[in-house]
């Protein structure tokens, strides 16, 4: 483990770029192995039928945009991501470089929202934050503030975003009564039979459940001030919420999206940063 604050700041710093990097990359893969979704005759994801979801984006002075959302522009944009990922994860790279690469995946990332339009979620939303946040970092290396600032900002982001989300679910009485956790399990998109089936037998599961969700996100953001039992407990706990979702509702993305923002969460935390240790 580093011993320095300089080194702990960039130690933080390398283990976010790694774990955004994988994520973008299992991304970019899924994408690049089914490039039919992109298909402009009949494709899950055509440009063509895309396009028109917005105003701004259905008129003729869009146009411009065809070229770089339609098969092959975005594939390449997508085969560019995927080598932005590499260059920024691997040991060695110039800082100048992983910055540019940090802020490719960013700008990227939204163009992909706009792209798409739907099925995104808060994965996609975390990481336009993460490289926002490396590329702002890596634009300044030998400014510490810079970057405890870029770590602190990704530390608040995520409890935030934790709070918010488990806030919602809990004036959501659909949430409180366990329908919502049973519903979901329910979809073809987000659901899994086996699970369904098991909480459809014991409603009971439904409700604890869903209160677990809840009382998870909510307590969250505690993390930052408990001491290390407590914080340990509440870090395993979203891990374990997210590997559970990539497991039974696919969403894997979730667990590089939001745990490559974890690294921030133990270097800011009273209780888990190595100066707090000492």
């Amino acid at each position: 483990m580093p011993n320095n604050s300089v080194d702990r700041i960039e130690h933080t710093l390398r283990e976010t770029e790694v774990l955004a990097a994988v994520g973008v990359v299992l991304s970019s893969l899924e994408y690049l192995c089914e490039p039919q979704v992109f298909d402009e005759k009949g494709g899950l994801l055509s440009w063509e039928v895309g396009r028109t979801r917005l105003r701004s984006t259905a008129r003729r002075r869009a146009d411009f945009l065809d070229k770089l959302f339609a098969p092959p522009g975005i594939n390449v944009l997508i085969g560019l991501r995927l080598a932005a990922a590499v260059v920024s994860a691997v040991p060695g790279t110039n800082t100048r470089v992983r910055a540019t690469a940090a802020s490719y995946l960013a700008v990227t990332n939204v163009a992909m929202h706009v792209r798409n339009g739907y099925g995104g979620d808060g994965s996609d939303h975390m990481n336009v934050l993460i490289h926002a946040a490396l590329t702002v970092a890596r634009s300044f290396p030998n400014d510490k503030r810079v970057k405890e600032m870029a770590t602190m900002f990704l530390a608040a982001q995520v409890c935030l975003s934790y709070f918010a989300a488990g806030a919602a679910k809990l004036i959501s009485s659909y949430w409180r009564d366990g329908s919502a956790m049973a519903g979901i399990f329910r979809t073809r998109t987000y659901g899994h039979k086996y699970v369904h089936k098991l909480l459809d037998k014991y409603p009971v599961l439904a409700t604890i459940g869903g209160w677990g969700v809840v009382l998870g996100e909510v307590t969250f953001p505690l993390v930052l001030v408990v001491d290390k039992p407590l914080a340990k407990l509440l870090l395993a706990t979203g891990t374990g919420f997210h590997i559970g979702n990539a497991v039974f509702m696919g969403l894997n993305r979730f667990v590089w999206g939001f745990g490559a923002a974890y690294p921030s969460i133990v270097h800011h935390a009273r209780g888990l940063s190595k100066a707090a240790v000492k």
